[in-house]
């Protein structure tokens, strides 16, 4: 099986589809306030469509391995790209509520097969020489998620659905850009081990679904909750965009003390940021200045947890991204909680959410010691058959 490459068109379409994903993510929330008057909704059910997203990236992210295995790399992401593009036009054209949500669920599809196929062909095509290029296509996507929520910012009220139709535009120049793709997908290896190594398996899968839970709660609901506080809804938006910044900089800033650092201390400092912040918005003058702070604790937590995963058990690579998609139904919950006792339930919600967040990390990195030697041979065993 002729192995993944990529030529340097498509590698500027595939770092185009993380800078889109960012931004098509980014939308729902600073756009929440918008949506309620168009469609005349809750905020609460506003909140919806970032479900409906996750819920349509989840089914996305769960069908990679199996559509991956029977079509080439070129058809896989021009799919990815095309789909996409109809979600985003789709939600543009709704004419009441369901079906935008059907749309925003049709626009997670293509998001996440995104997320997944081009994330495994960097692994794929770069090996171990493409940790660089990985940090910085998940940079790519903290430009966009700064992008797209300064756009709805920026723009009149009520032109979020501009910002949409330039998601599928853009959409289509990914898929057009696939043609410099080449080879398919390699036989995938099953995650196997004694009892310890599925138990780290499945914590692993906790501490990605808490995390990235942070990170769509967070940057999801603080328009609203700034709103609430007496924000104007522009300058809300604006803020948000602060979010995703503190979150794209600090994973630039993950490179060079990487070179210094091991991955948990990374990661434990990462999360001690996440948590001062999660402080921080419960003061009302320093709210904007918490999120930010989160925005920089939780922005290296994929990325660097994806390696120290790969460093313990890295068959389980593809499962455990699929579990963290589960993270994306968070907002939904919070949107319950606001609907309940209004946006004050925000900083409550994300902070039990962090906390369990790192009580997780700290059970993996109690668990990992005494599991070491039962995937050592697993990770020989994987590293031996993905360079055959």
């Amino acid at each position: 099986m002729p192995r993944s490459s990529i030529t340097p068109v498509a590698t500027a379409g595939l770092f185009l589809s993380f800078l889109l994903i960012g931004v098509q993510q980014s939308l729902y929330g600073p756009a929440s306030p918008a949506l309620t008057s168009h469609f005349g909704i809750s905020l609460g059910s506003a909140g919806l469509a970032l479900a409906a997203q996750f819920t349509g990236s989840l089914t996305g992210v769960l069908c990679t391995p199996a559509l991956r295995g029977r079509i080439s790399n070129r058809a896989f992401i021009g799919l990815a790209g095309i789909t996409l593009a109809a979600g985003c036009v789709a939600f543009t054209l709704a004419p009441a509520w369901p079906i935008a949500l059907a749309a925003a669920v049709l626009s997670g599809l293509g998001f996440g097969w995104i997320d997944v196929g081009v994330n495994e062909l960097f692994l794929e095509a770069y090996g171990t020489e493409g940790t660089g290029r990985l940090n910085v296509l998940h940079a790519a996507f903290g430009i966009g998620a700064v992008v797209g929520p300064f756009l709805i910012g920026a723009l009149p009220f009520g032109s979020w659905p501009l910002v949409f139709l330039g998601c599928g535009a853009v959409s289509l120049l990914v898929a057009a850009s696939a043609r410099g793709l080449g080879g398919r997908a390699p036989l995938r290896q099953r995650v196997t081990g004694r009892s310890g190594a599925r138990l780290l398996v499945g914590l692993f899968m906790l501490f990605f679904v808490l995390h990235v839970g942070v990170e769509t709660a967070g940057g999801g609901w603080e328009t609203s909750h700034l709103v609430g506080l007496g924000w104007t809804a522009s300058t809300a938006a604006m803020l948000t965009s602060v979010f995703w910044l503190a979150s794209t900089a600090a994973r630039f800033a993950i490179v060079p003390l990487a070179r210094r650092f091991c991955t948990v201390h990374l990661l434990a400092g990462s999360l001690a940021i996440m948590l001062i912040g999660c402080v921080l918005i419960f003061v009302d003058p320093l709210v904007p200045v918490g999120y930010a702070v989160i925005g920089f604790g939780m922005g290296p937590l994929f990325p660097t947890g994806l390696v120290w995963l790969a460093q313990q058990v890295p068959a389980a690579t593809s499962p455990v991204m699929a579990a963290s998609m589960l993270g994306g139904l968070f907002p939904a919950v919070v949107g319950s909680a606001v609907n309940l006792w209004g946006t004050a339930a925000i900083p409550p919600a994300l902070t039990v959410t962090a906390l369990a967040c790192v009580v997780t990390a700290g059970v993996i990195g109690r668990l990992n010691v005494g599991t070491r030697e039962d995937t050592t041979s697993e990770r020989s065993t994987t590293w031996l058959a993905s360079r055959s």
